[in-house]
């Protein structure tokens, strides 16, 4: 999923004969905390409505030229890259630029958060299971192998590495909502149960093997 697919037009774009009133009016009727600067269609970078609220609003947008920060998308990046700047930056909206580095419209928060849910599968039924095992063992075949082995499929994964406990953790999604067969075929291969989302609840205490798992860790 490319920025493009998720890029959204209509926001306005300011520039530098702007005045700071106008700008401020601007992030208020789009309900947004910055806007992208341009000249001649030219991304030049993003104003803050931080930075407009400690600047006299009869100046024009040229005082803040210095404090304009240069983040922005390409619109061939993958949208997960505009993700990281969302986060890194605390944005509200991301500028996208074309080739030609001109600013061809917006993300603003809504879009990413619709285009990350439809990333993860969050609509699609099925049990959530959160798995733990040592970086070695950890096979994406593997694990594929022994979910198809009791007729089901995966429709989601991620996998983080836990610095803390130096375990691999990782969120299966499957496209079933009874899980009690596959979580027992995990653990015959030594993977620890974390947490487990499901409509049949589990008879054995998931808490208890987590603890024992990070006792097991910490050893």
């Amino acid at each position: 999923m490319l920025a493009a697919s998720i890029t959204v037009q209509g926001f306005p774009l300011l520039h530098l004969e702007d005045k700071v009133s106008f700008a401020l009016q601007c992030m208020e009727d789009f309900d947004v905390q910055e806007l992208a600067v341009v000249k001649d269609d030219y991304f030049i970078g993003i104003v803050q409505k931080a930075d407009l609220l400690d600047t006299d609003e009869a100046s024009t947008l040229m005082v803040l030229s210095d404090q304009m920060k240069k983040i922005m998308i390409a619109d061939t990046a993958h949208f997960l890259t505009a993700l990281d700047l969302f986060s890194k930056h605390q944005l509200s909206i991301l500028p996208v630029l074309n080739e030609q580095q001109e600013c061809v419209g917006m993300i603003p928060q809504k879009s990413l958060n619709d285009a990350l849910a439809k990333f993860l599968g969050v609509d699609l039924p099925g049990a959530i299971l959160v798995l733990s095992v040592t970086p070695y063992q950890y096979s994406l075949a593997e694990m594929s192998r022994l979910v198809e082995s009791n007729n089901a499929q995966i429709v989601q994964l991620n996998s983080y590495y836990d610095e803390k406990n130096g375990a691999m953790i990782i969120t299966l999604k499957i496209n079933k909502d009874e899980a009690q067969a596959i979580i027992a075929t995990f653990q015959r291969y030594d993977y620890q149960l974390v947490q487990y989302f499901g409509k049949t609840p589990l008879h054995n205490d998931i808490e208890a093997h987590y603890h024992h798992l990070m006792n097991y860790l910490d050893v």
